[in-house]
């Protein structure tokens, strides 16, 4: 599965490299592209070992707002 997250507090590189960590450190994960100015993370993962709620809950819970995902 692919999804694209918004990240509305994402502003600095520093941001980006711990978001990229978090993601990648998410069981599942096969691989994801960050863009700092379009402040979005690019997912694709295995439904069958994650959802995009996991995902984004992890980010949240770094101190980063989502403010969309789009599947």
């Amino acid at each position: 599965m692919k999804s694209i997250i918004k990240i509305c507090n994402m502003e600095s590189h520093r941001d980006s490299n711990l978001i990229q960590e978090t993601v990648a450190n998410n069981s599942g994960v096969i691989a994801s592209e960050i863009s700092l100015e379009k402040k979005e993370v690019v997912i694709i993962y295995n439904e069958a070992f994650l959802n995009i709620q996991e995902i984004i809950d992890s980010i949240e819970d770094l101190g980063y707002v989502v403010i969309e995902s789009k599947l």
